[in-house]
Formats: C-alpha cells, sequence, structure tokens
C-alpha cells in the first residue's frame, strides 16, 4: 500500500440560507483520524460550523463575511437611517448606540431624545401653563388673574386691588379674588360700585341740629339762629344777649379776608381765587386745578389765589393762556430725521424710504439688505422670533420605514409651532421693544404691552384716549353731560357756555333755556344760551344778538370782549377765536414785536437769506443790502453799531463774555476784574482791576480780593480794610453790620450770630430759663437728683433737698441734731433722743416723754431697774407686739399707743376729725371763711379771696385770686371782687371792666335807675339829676366841655391869652397845658418833668424820651414797653422808634430795626429782598459764586449742589462711582453678572452671554455675544460659551467648531488625554474606557477570557459541548474525539477511506 504525504483538498462553495459559507472537502491519505480543521480552525476568523462532509465559516451579529469567505467585516448600522437614532448615532465594533445633545437626554426606547428640562417631562413642574422657550429651557406661566409665586412654578391669584386700587375713588379690598370698593364715612358707594358720593346728612335728618345745619363734603355742621351760640357738643343752640354793635369791628368779625355786618351779625367772604371754608369765616385756595374750574386744556399749577396752565411736551401755550397748540417738529429741521418726519399730536415719527430701515435712535435711517426676487426687492426680515417645539416626536423604528430606488426616507412627524418673542421683543411679529414704550408709557414684557399712562392707550402708547374715555390705559368712561368734553387725563369735564358744575350738569343742552329746559333759544348754529333769559352765550370769535357775526379786527375771544395784544403794525391779522396773532413778512414773536434774525427773512421769518457772507438782507423781500463800513450801519451808514455789534454793516457779533468790543475790529475791551482774549478769565490769585494791573492787599482770616476794586472781602464776623479785626461785642455777620439778640449775659458767635448762653439760661436769644430737670451751660447738663425732687440749681447743678436731706444728690439724711428744709434747723430733742431728720419730731428713750423728750416716765415695780423693752415690744418680760401704726409708738409697760400729731385712736390709725389738729387731735383748728386746716401742724391752705394765718382777712383792694397776688383791671375805681376778680363797678358805669358810662336815659348802680328828665335834657350818669353840672356835658353828663368852652352846659368861651393855656371846664380859670409852665404858659417842662405845670416826674428807662405833655416815654431803638424797660427787638417787619414803622422786606428777611434796612437772608438780594439770586450765585446778597459742574443745581442759601444725573461730590465734578447711578449717584444699580450700568440712566449694560432688564439672564443655548443675538456655530449641536462664542465641544470632539473626533488612543475634553489600554487596545473618544477586542477583559484589556467566555469583555457564553474547547476570541467550538457541528454535538466523521467509524 502506497502512502502519499500530501493530502488532497477539494474546494467547493455553496450558499446556505442567509450566510455566505465557503465548504471545504478534505481527503487525506495516509494519515489516519487527522482533522485539520481542529488544529486551524479551518481558516475561519471567528466561527467554524462543521457539517457531515465539510464545514462553513461564519460571523457574529454585527459583521459580515468577506470575499475570502474566512475573514469578517464590520457593518456600520449609523449609516442606514442614522440607525434610527434621534440626535447622533456612534457606531461600534459589531454593533453601534444613540447619543442626545445637550439638555436632553435618552429615551428608555434607546433612540428618541428629551428635553432635560421639558414642559413634556410633568408639565415641567408648573402648576399651571408650561411654555417651551427653546429646547432646553422653559417657563412656567399662570393663567388670566394669577401671577407667579416665589418658586416660579406655582402660581397665586392677583390681588385686584394692587392694580390702580382696584377702580375704587376711596377703598378697595379683595374678597375671593375681586376687587370691592368702600366708601369712608359720610360717604356712599355710587351705582357703577366704584365712585363714593357725598351723603347730603342734612337731608337725611340724621344731624338731630337744634336749628339749622349745613352740609359738607362728608360731614355736615349744624348753625344757630341769629342771638343763638353753637354749644359744646356742635348740636344744641344757646341764647346770647346781643348789643347792636358792627360785628366787624372787632377782630373782622372773625373774617380772614372780607366782613360786611348785617342785621344777623357778620358775613364773612373771600377774594377772587378763594372760598369759604366749612367755618365760614376763615378763606381757603380754591384749587382751580384740582376742582377743574381752569380753562387749562392740559397741565395746571395752582398757587394761592390763582392758577397757571402750562403745555406738555411737543405743545406750547396759546395765546389765550388756556389752550395748548401742537408743535410741529418736522418744521425744524426736519425733526431731525433723516429721509421723512411725519408730524403727530405732541410728537412726530421718522420714516425710512424703500430699502432702508430706521436705527436705534429712532432718527437716522441704515442700509437694509435686500434680495432680490426677478425684479422687486423683497426685504429680509431680521430674526426676531423664533420657532420653538412643544412637543418632541418619538422618530418610529428605521425598520419600519420602506425604501425606494433613491433610499429616500419617507415619514411623518407631528410639529406644534409656538411664537414666543426673544431678546425683550413683543407685539404681533415681535418688533417692538421696550424703547418703543412713548408718552410715559411702562414696559410690561410679561403682557406684551406697554403700561400707558393718564390719557394714553395703544400697544406702545402712542395713541390719545378716544373721545368719552381718559385715565390710565383709557379704561375710564366720562361722565359729562350737555355736551360737555372730557379731558382724557384727569376725566374732567369741560362745559360748554352757560353750563357749570363737576359734571356740566348745571345748565341746558345746546340750544335749550329755561327751568326745565323746554324752551328753545335762537342761537347761531343752534349754540348755547343763558339757561334763565335765553340770552346767546356766544363761542370765541362770535359776537351779536344771535352770535352770528364774526369778530371785528383786533378784537377776539366769547363775545369778542378781549383785546388782541399784537402788534398791530407788524400784523396782519388776529385768530378771532384765540387771539394769535399772525405776522406781516419780516416780523416774528408771539405779539409780532421781534423783526427776523440776522439772515431769515419773509413770512414767519421762515426763509433763509441768499446772499454773501456778512452781507445782510431785507427781512421782507430777502433782497441783499449794499455794506455798510465796519463799525456802522443803517440805510445811510450813519448809525454807530449797536452793543453787541461789529464790522462791516455791525453784521458780527462780539465775543467778549458781556464785555464790550471795538465796534469796528471786534476787539474786546475787558472790565475789570477778568483778562484774555474773550474777557474769559477772572484774574489769577492776588492780582485785580482793568487788565489784572493791580496787586492785591494781603487780606486776612480769610478774606477774599475782590478782582474789580481789590478791597478785601471780610468773611462773616470780621472786619476792617484788611479783615484783620473781629467783630465787636454785640455785633456779627457779614461786614459785623447784624446785631446781636443775646440776653441774660449771653454771647454771640461773631461768624452765625448764635448766643452762647450762660449757665441757667437757654433759647435762640438766652431768654429761657432751664426747663426743670437740666442746668448748666446752656442747660445742656442733666439733674441727677433723686426722685423725691428732680430738681437742681440752675447754675451749678446742686439737687434742692427736701426737708431732711442734704448732700450733692439728697441722698444723706439731716447730720444728728439738725432737720428740715436744708438742714438749718436745730433739733430741741432733750436726753439723747433721736431727731426725726424731716420734721424734727423726738423719739425718746425709754423712761422719757414729753414732746421733747423732757418728762420722766414713772415705773412701776422697779421695772426701770431692768431697763426698757426693745422698739415694738412692751409688756412682761417685753413679750407683747406693738400694734401702733402711722409711727405710733407703745408704752413698754402698758402697750397704750402715743400717736403722733395728726392721727388719734388706739392703734393711731384715725386721722383727726375735720377741725381738729395736732397731738392726739386735741387742737381746734382756727381757720375761718373755708380755709382747709392742716390736721398736723394746723396751719390754714385759704381760699381764692382770703389771706391771713386764719384766712380772716379778705384780699385787700385791687387784688384778688387765691393768694391775692391777682391785680384788678377795673376802670374808674379798680374795685373788683376779691375772690372772683369781677368788677364791682361804681354808680353810672357798667360793662366788664366798668369803662362805659350807663346809656341814655338811666343811672346809678348797675345803671338799673331810669331817668326822670325832660326830653332833650342830659342825665348824670352817676346821680340821675337832670342837667350837667358846669363842666360836663353829654348825655350822661359823662363828658368834660370841650377844650375852648366851660360852664354850665358848656356854653361859655374861655378868655385864656396863651396859646399854651387851658381855661377850667367848671369855672374859665386859666392854667398851663400840660407840658407848659410859666407865667404865660410860655415855658416847656424840664428834661425828666410833664404834666400839668410840670409837677411830675418822668419814668422813662434806658434813655427814654418822656412826651411833656402826657409823661409817655419814647423808648430808643432796640426798648419798648410803657416805661421803656423791656429790652427787646423790633417784631418781624418793623423798625424805628416804638416800632412804628413798617420795613417791606420779602419773606424770611429782617428789617434793621433802627434804620428799616432789610437785612437780606442767603439766596436773596435786591434793596426789599424780593429777587432771588441770579444763576451761579448764592449766600448773604447772592455774594458768592456757585462752583457745580456739569448742569449742577446750586442752592441760593447755602450754595451746595444737588447734581444732576450721573455726577456727584461737592462741585458735582465726579463721575457716578460704578455701582451707582442717578442724581447726586444716590441709585444703587441692581445689575447682575457683573453688568454694568448707565450711570445717568441706570440703563444695565451687560456683558456678553447675559441679556435682560438687570442682566439677570444667561443666552439661550446655541445663542451667545451682546444681548445674545449671535447664534453659535458649533458643529453636533456643541453648545458654545455665551460671552465669546468659542465651541465647547463635548468629550472625544476637539476643533474650532467640534468638527474633529479625537484621533486613536486619545479621548476627553479636549482630546488631550491618552488612553491607557494595552496594546494597540482602542478607547472610548468621550470617556477613555477601553474597547477591548474579542477575548481580551478588564479594565486596560490585558486578562484573558476565563473558560466558557468569548467576544469583546468575554461578555459571551460558549455553547461548546462534548469536551469541545471555545475560542475566546470569537467563541468558536474546537470538538474533540470526533465530534462536530458549531456546538460540537453532530456525529462523528466517517473516513470513506479507511472505511472506520469515528465517534461514540
Amino acid at each position: 500500500m502506497t502512502q502519499h504525504k500530501n493530502p488532497i483538498k477539494t474546494f467547493c462553495q455553496k450558499s446556505y440560507g442567509p450566510y455566505n459559507v465557503s465548504i471545504f472537502l478534505v481527503r487525506s491519505h495516509g494519515y489516519k483520524n487527522m482533522n485539520e480543521c481542529e488544529e486551524t480552525n479551518g481558516g475561519c476568523e471567528t466561527l467554524r460550523c462543521n457539517t457531515i462532509g465539510s464545514f462553513y465559516c461564519k460571523c457574529p451579529l454585527g459583521q459580515v463575511l468577506r470575499e475570502d469567505g474566512k475573514t469578517c467585516q464590520d457593518v456600520d448600522e449609523c449609516q442606514v437611517h442614522n440607525g434610527g437614532c434621534h440626535h447622533r448615532c456612534v457606531n461600534t465594533r459589531s454593533s453601534f448606540y444613540c447619543e442626545c445633545n445637550p439638555g436632553t437626554r435618552l429615551h428608555t426606547d434607546g433612540r428618541t431624545c428629551i428635553a432635560v428640562h421639558s414642559c413634556a417631562v410633568r408639565n415641567g413642574g408648573c402648576e399651571q401653563d408650561c411654555v417651551q422657550l427653546s429646547p432646553d429651557h422653559y417657563q412656567c406661566r399662570c393663567r388670566p388673574n394669577y401671577h407667579l409665586a416665589e418658586d416660579s412654578k406655582h402660581c397665586k391669584l392677583r390681588n385686584p386691588c394692587a392694580d390702580r386700587n382696584g377702580g375704587c375713588v376711596h377703598t378697595c379690598r379683595n374678597e375671593g379674588g375681586r376687587s370691592q370698593c368702600d366708601c369712608r364715612p359720610g360717604y356712599t358707594l355710587a351705582q357703577d360700585g366704584k365712585n363714593c358720593e357725598d351723603i347730603d346728612e342734612c337731608e337725611t335728618g340724621q344731624t338731630a341740629c337744634a336749628h339749622g345745619c349745613h352740609n359738607t363734603q362728608g360731614s355736615f355742621t349744624c348753625v344757630c339762629n341769629p342771638a343763638y351760640k353753637l354749644g359744646a357738643n356742635g348740636r344744641k343752640c344757646y341764647r346770647i344777649e346781643m348789643e347792636i354793635v358792627n360785628g366787624c369791628e372787632t377782630a373782622n368779625g372773625g373774617c380772614s379776608q372780607k366782613c360786611q355786618h348785617s342785621a344777623l351779625g357778620p358775613v364773612c367772604s373771600c377774594n377772587h381765587g378763594y372760598h369759604l371754608d366749612d367755618d365760614l369765616k376763615t378763606c381757603v385756595d380754591l384749587d382751580e386745578c384740582e376742582t377743574g374750574s381752569s380753562c387749562c386744556e392740559q397741565d395746571c399749577t395752582n398757587y394761592p389765589g390763582g392758577y397757571e396752565c402750562y403745555c406738555g411736551a411737543g405743545y406750547r401755550l396759546n395765546s389765550d393762556g388756556c389752550g395748548c397748540d401742537d408743535v410741529d417738529e418736522c418744521l425744524v429741521d426736519n425733526g431731525g430725521c433723516d429721509h421723512t418726519c411725519q408730524n403727530t399730536a405732541g410728537s412726530f415719527q421718522c420714516y425710512c424710504r424703500l430699502g432702508h430701515r430706521l436705527n436705534e435712535n429712532r432718527l437716522s435711517c441704515i442700509l437694509e439688505l435686500l434680495e432680490w426676487s426677478g425684479r422687486i426687492a423683497v426685504k429680509l426680515p431680521p430674526p426676531q422670533f423664533t420657532l420653538l417645539n412643544d412637543n418632541f416626536q418619538p422618530l418610529e423604528r428605521y425598520d419600519d420605514y420602506e425604501e425606494d430606488g433613491l433610499g429616500e426616507l419617507r415619514a411623518q412627524s407631528t410639529l406644534t409651532k409656538t411664537f414666543v418673542c426673544l431678546n425683550e421683543t413683543f407685539g404681533h411679529d415681535c418688533s417692538l421693544t421696550c424703547d418703543d414704550c412713548s408718552n410715559g408709557g411702562v414696559c410690561d414684557l410679561e403682557e406684551g404691552r406697554c403700561d400707558c399712562p393718564d390719557g394714553w392707550t395703544g400697544l406702545v402708547c402712542n395713541q390719545t384716549c378716544l373721545e368719552g374715555t381718559f385715565g390710565r390705559n383709557c379704561l375710564f368712561s366720562c361722565k359729562c353731560k350737555n355736551g360737555a368734553t372730557c379731558d382724557p387725563v384727569s376725566g374732567h369735564c369741560r362745559c360748554p357756555p352757560g353750563v357749570s358744575g363737576d359734571l356740566c350738569q348745571d345748565g341746558c343742552p345746546s340750544g335749550l333755556y329755561g327751568k326745565l329746559c323746554n324752551k328753545k333759544c335762537n342761537c347761531a348754529k343752534n349754540g348755547h344760551c343763558h339757561r334763565t333769559y335765553g340770552a346767546c352765550l356766544c363761542d370765541p370769535g362770535l359776537y351779536g344778538r344771535f352770535c352770528h357775526l364774526p369778530c371785528p379786527k383786533w378784537a377776539y375771544g366769547p363775545g369778542c370782549s378781549e383785546e388782541c395784544q399784537c402788534f398791530q403794525q407788524n400784523t396782519l391779522e388776529c385768530h378771532r377765536r384765540h387771539g394769535s396773532c399772525v405776522c406781516k413778512p419780516g416780523y416774528q414773536g408771539k405779539n409780532c414785536q421781534e423783526e427776523c434774525d440776522r439772515g431769515y427773512y419773509g413770512l414767519a421769518c421762515k426763509r433763509t437769506c441768499g446772499c454773501p457772507s456778512g452781507v445782510p438782507c431785507d427781512r421782507v423781500t430777502g433782497e441783499c443790502l449794499r455794506q455798510c463800513p465796519p463799525g456802522f450801519h443803517g440805510d445811510n451808514c450813519d448809525l454807530d453799531c449797536l452793543k453787541g455789534r461789529y464790522g462791516a454793516g455791525c453784521n458780527q457779533s462780539c465775543h467778549c463774555s458781556g464785555a464790550p468790543c471795538d465796534k469796528v475790529t471786534g476787539r474786546c475791551h475787558c472790565l475789570d476784574g477778568v483778562t484774555g482774549q474773550h474777557c474769559e478769565t477772572e484774574c489769577e490769585e492776588g492780582r485785580w482791576g482793568v487788565g489784572c494791573s493791580g496787586s492785591c492787599p494781603d487780606c486776612q482770616n480769610g478774606g477774599v480780593c475782590d478782582k474789580h476794586n481789590g478791597t478785601c472781602r471780610c468773611q462773616p464776623g470780621y472786619m476792617g480794610t484788611l479783615c484783620q479785626s473781629v467783630c465787636p461785642l454785640g455785633r456779627f455777620g457779614l461786614g459785623c453790620q447784624l446785631r446781636c439778640r443775646c440776653d441774660n449775659g449771653g454771647r454771640c458767635h461773631p461768624l452765625t450770630g448764635r448766643c452762647a448762653c450762660p449757665e441757667g439760661w437757654t433759647g435762640p436769644s438766652c431768654s429761657r430759663v432751664c426747663d426743670a430737670g437740666r442746668w448748666g451751660v446752656d442747660c445742656a447738663n442733666v439733674c441727677e437728683c433723686p426722685d423725691n425732687d428732680g430738681s437742681c440749681d440752675l447754675i451749678t447743678g446742686q439737687c434742692r433737698c427736701e426737708a431732711g436731706y442734704t448732700g450733692p444728690r439728697c441722698q444723706q439724711k439731716c447730720p444728728e441734731g439738725s432737720f428740715g428744709a436744708g438742714c438749718r434747723r436745730r433739733c430741741q430733742c432733750a436726753n439723747e433722743a433721736d431727731c426725726e431728720h424731716m420734721g424734727g419730731a423726738c423719739t425718746c428713750l425709754p423712761g422719757w416723754t414729753g414732746t421733747y423728750c423732757e418728762k420722766r416716765k414713772c415705773v412701776l415695780d422697779n421695772q426701770l431697774e431692768y431697763g426698757s423693752c426693745p422698739e415694738g415690744f412692751h409688756g412682761l418680760e417685753c413679750q407683747q407686739q406693738c400694734q401702733c401704726s402711722n409711727g405710733g409708738r407703745c408704752d413698754h409697760l402698758t402697750g397704750a399707743c402715743h400717736c403722733p400729731d395728726g392721727w388719734v385712736g388706739s392703734q393711731c390709725n384715725t386721722k383727726c376729725l375735720e377741725g381738729f389738729y395736732g397731738s392726739d387731735c386735741l387742737h381746734h383748728c382756727l381757720c375761718q371763711n373755708g380755709g382747709v386746716c392742716d390736721r398736723f401742724s394746723g396751719g390754714c391752705s385759704c381760699p381764692s379771696g382770703w389771706t391771713g394765718a386764719a384766712c380772716e382777712l379778705a384780699c385787700e383792694a385791687g387784688l384778688f385770686g387765691p393768694g391775692c397776688e391777682e391785680q384788678c383791671r377795673c376802670k374808674h375805681g379798680p374795685v373788683c371782687d376779691h375772690v372772683s376778680g369781677v368788677c364791682v363797678c361804681p354808680p353810672g358805669w357798667r360793662g366788664p371792666l366798668c369803662d362805659r358810662a350807663c346809656l341814655p336815659g338811666s343811672y346809678g348802680k348797675d345803671c338799673v335807675l331810669r331817668c326822670n328828665c325832660p326830653h332833650g335834657t342830659s342825665c348824670n350818669h352817676v346821680s340821675g339829676e337832670c342837667g350837667c353840672p358846669p363842666g360836663y356835658t353829654g348825655n350822661g353828663c359823662e363828658q368834660i366841655c370841650q377844650p375852648g368852652t366851660y360852664g354850665l352846659n358848656c356854653n361859655q368861651v374861655c378868655q385864656c391869652p396863651g396859646t399854651n393855656q387851658l381855661c377850667h371846664p367848671d369855672t374859665g380859670l386859666c392854667y398851663c397845658t400840660p407840658g407848659y409852665h410859666g407865667y404865660n404858659c410860655n415855658q416847656e417842662c424840664d428834661i425828666g418833668r410833664y404834666g400839668p405845670n410840670c409837677e411830675r416826674l418822668c419814668q422813662c428807662r434806658n434813655a427814654g424820651v418822656c412826651q411833656t405833655t402826657t409823661g409817655t416815654c419814647q423808648c430808643l431803638s432796640g426798648y419798648i414797653g410803657a416805661d421803656c424797660n423791656i429790652s427787646e427787638s423790633c417784631p418781624s417787619g418793623r423798625y424805628g422808634q416804638d416800632c412804628a414803622k413798617v420795613a417791606l422786606c420779602g419773606e424770611g428777611a429782617r428789617s434793621d430795626p433802627e434804620t428799616g434796612r432789610c437785612v437780606c437772608k442767603g439766596g436773596q438780594r435786591g434793596e426789599d429782598c424780593g429777587q432771588g439770586c441770579a444763576q451761579g450765585w448764592y449766600g448773604v446778597d447772592c455774594g458768592q459764586r456757585c462752583n457745580c459742574r456739569n448742569s449742577g443745581m446750586c442752592d441760593p442759601v447755602s450754595g451746595g449742589c444737588t447734581c444732576g444725573l450721573g455726577w456727584t461730590g461737592p462741585s458735582c465734578d465726579r463721575e457716578c462711582p460704578l455701582g451707582s447711578y442717578g442724581a447726586n449717584c444716590k441709585l444703587r444699580c441692581d445689575c447682575n453678572n457683573n453688568g454694568t450700568c448707565d450711570r445717568v440712566t441706570g440703563e444695565c449694560r451687560c456683558d456678553p452671554g447675559y441679556y435682560g432688564h438687570l442682566c439677570e439672564h444667561a443666552c439661550p443655548a446655541g445663542f451667545h455675544g451682546h444681548r445674545c443675538q449671535f447664534q453659535c456655530k458649533c458643529r453636533g449641536h456643541a453648545p458654545c460659551d455665551p460671552s465669546t462664542g468659542h465651541c465647547l465641544c463635548p468629550p472625544g470632539y476637539h476643533g474650532y467648531r467640534c468638527e474633529k473626533e479625537c484621533e486613536q488612543r486619545r479621548f476627553g475634553v479636549g482630546c488631550i488625554q491618552s488612553c491607557d489600554c494595552e496594546g494597540d487596545t482602542p478607547c472610548d473618544p468621550m470617556t477613555g474606557r477601553c474597547l477591548c477586542p474579542p477575548g481580551k477583559m478588564g479594565t486596560h484589556c490585558d486578562t484573558d477570557c476565563p473558560v466558557n467566555r468569548y467576544g469583546p469583555d468575554c461578555s459571551e457564553s460558549c455553547e461548546c459541548r462534548n469536551g469541545g474547547w471555545c475560542d475566546p476570541r470569537n467563541g468558536r467550538c474546537i470538538c474533540l474525539h470526533g465530534w462536530i457541528g458549531p456546538t460540537c454535538q453532530e456525529g462523528k466523521c466517517i473516513d470513506k477511506e479507511e472505511g472506520t467509524e469515528h465517534g461514540p
């Protein structure tokens, strides 16, 4: 038998089912039982499957067999429909997996991506509505009438009262989310449920007024009939005794302005612009602006007695002082618009031509990018809004799709569209921003509109209220009647002529009159007429009986009653309705009083001259005028240039800062104290005068050299040519001109005049004694005395102690042996008895008694031998306790109580009965006339009108009251009731002060007796005798004869020859008039004497001059009083001797008490201090220059600067520091995320990457840069830095746009990390996890698979049977002992050559 060394192989290729397999037929010659497949796996890379007589190679799931039939290659599932993944598909060896973009996560199906923060997940946690703003950003929103809570998730019911008080006029309360209006007391709720109407309590009969009732707003006032006055309860009326007098003579009848006497008493009335208050006496300012009675069309400012109209921005006041005319801003420089300007009511708007759009400043136009479609330019709208997906629809599995020949994927996905404006825009096309809110509207992004102020409506508050509406957002309806119009801001009604009332309810409609408005009047155009008489009330511009005639020339207004104020020679016509002037060509101004400005001519001076530079033109025709030589002008060039003009034809303006200039050359002639080419520079320090040629003196004590005259301007408190002297004593202030007003030894500060008070005095002029409990200089110290008194010496602060106490703070009892007030009284206790420190009562030692312990007690059974009991005990062995109260002492033997003064009883617990006092209450009180007896001492406390030790004496004549310390004020014998002070009039006199004689026809005591004299005969008001005695006259003989007459009935004529002589009214004897003496009464009284025959001595003090006739003192300035004894300055506004002259100084200014010169306070100037400081000046007499910069406002008094927006510092020269803005930089910026705010407006300037009013929002995903207006350009949905836009690549990617995957064996962020895997094993580019090849496992893929495990990460279990060995790489079974098949479970192979059988 021949053996062959080389086996014969036969290769056959067949197709089995879905797999491509290669079958090898092996015949072996000479090799018994040889299985070559067991040694080489048949050449298969992974799986080998034996079959009967052959085998084939197989690849695991995810790989396909190559053309060689042995090796496998990976299938990239991501190439087919993205592997079915929603976002990204990542291929791996033998498999793949899906990934999601940032902000989303993988759904449980392993393919679909849903947002991490998504409305699709539990409604985003929102209680009501959830709005998806971007794929990874959403926002909770609430339904109407709700608002978001602090957690931005839940919704709270809105408080309707928080919005414009719920529409309520008075008070609003929240009732279950709805506003309920209530009214204050005295008002009731109107039918509209919002307004409140006054309750007329007088109509309802609830007032309980005794006589009459006067209704007021919200209340009422009771009034009484004549001869009655209102009681304390405000309702009852009490009769009063009336005397027919002019009620306006006394205190103007109680009226604050006008008083008119009537039979019912004084009747008060008010000046124009005031109205009578509810007390019917006081005049209060009538606020025409508040009541709507003004004629103002727009704004109104009230002032006492009148008002003034103003117009809002974009309007100017009409010549009638009431109306507002629109200003056409487009007439001046086209309103500042680049292209087209359109005027609107109170404003204007710019428009751009095709191909341009309006810039952010709303004035200029910028070129718009255009896209050409055929021959038509189509504007590309800017991306103002974004399309958001409310719901992500999962894609179906790719297995469910069909492929056509082009491999196009056909599917349907439903997408819900929601338009949400970004970048703080709003409107139906997101074209509006908060900057578009006009006329004071406030941006409300939540509602997507502007919240408009009163009088405006519309999306951006650019529309005025429709007729019949007014108020905020024009939400309120007008209630005006009789054809009246309604103010769109306040709702006040503007009544037509002849109609009045708050709602124009008082009057008839147009064309009617009469009590019931049922009569027709014949007025032109059915106009208004007088309600009662039917006379036509003409509208402005018309007059005549039927208002059918237009106003004649130069008259205007209602009934043509107003005269035009135009300069008629310069005016074409005067508007007959409102009186505005239409100027002739060449004139301008409100009254056509001004010629056209140089360079303009024609109607309204709006046309520009076309003459060469410097050549003037005719102001009417515009013709160029001939040129005059320098320094002259006029038709004949014979007029010198006016001040401020120079050059040829005087057509150039001087620039000399107010100084004159040379009329030919224009060279400045600077005034004293300034220099420079344009006189713009003040003299430098130390120089003054013309050209700053003078040297300033050396001013001391802060004095400043005057640049104009070289004198020293001294600081307050100094004087002298060099300000070297301090103000003399008693003077202070600027120039030491003010007199100090310090009393009681106070010293005046030379600068401020403030008084430094001595000890014990305080107040601005040291005229007030220290209040109780204070002492020392300016009463600044607090008494430190105990509560028993609390007062101290005003100068030293030493406490004024109660009786029995001493020491600086009254905390020490009197020293032994003294007692009483100030411890000045000496104790009289004998036998070593203790002396009580307050009243001096003696406390006796045992065995002694008596007031001063001067009596020895009787002692029984020799008890004295053993001593007395301790205090409070008595009896045998002192075992019994005493029961004495109120300081009573008990006998140590018997226990009987010895009571102190004022107490009685077995236990000293009973007060003395009335009328008794002293020890054991045994002494009788001696007080009379109601005097109260002190039960301790017996001293009497007298009632009013009594005095003396026992109140036995009535007050002396002329005195009354408690202690008889008050003086009677009665005339004609100062006798008054010693108790009440009521005057007791002598016969013939009456009145509270007995200062009026009895009325004619009565006389005697209390004027109750009636005269019995014949008609026409006088009755003596004292005695009742008919006919007056010589020297008296009058109905009651109460008047002395007039000078020059005497005798019975005063019918004799005096015969005194001297000019200074009088005759006696009774005898006619001549005597000197008071103030004269001498033989012929020709000598005046000597200084210091006055009166008849100069017998009386003057009583004037402080150099006061005494009038020789009456002795009246004429006080020097600074003193007042009957005898010039009171040192006091004149009241404000008066000066001179006896403060008799009136100084008319401005408000707050003082007048010099001697000269009357007005002393202006800071911020005033002028002779009467009636002018305020000019701009840039402040202080006393406005003599100091302000140092406020950057438009800062200077306080005219202190000079302090009130800085404008964006500036701070004493001189407003520092910009607002970081973090503050506004006026004086007082407002704090609230910008977040390092945003900076505008120092003027406070508007936040956000750093790139943030947006929002406060920069509180970070850019949404996919956007970056300033205001988040740029889109990220990163690949694969990688995010970008919101500030810079730099792409933030996820792990596994790098490159400028994250377009590159990590290179082999690199991973992580930026691909900067190296894989830590065995050999050339790759790793995951994102996580760095080692991707182990089949047969390897472990963190580094350096461990072989254990037995019966194979594949990547050894994750698969081997299925080899019958001892077959599993390949750790591909899991292919290598069968032993003749077994074949994929799992070594098929029968043994049969060797046909040998004819032997292998296997079990």
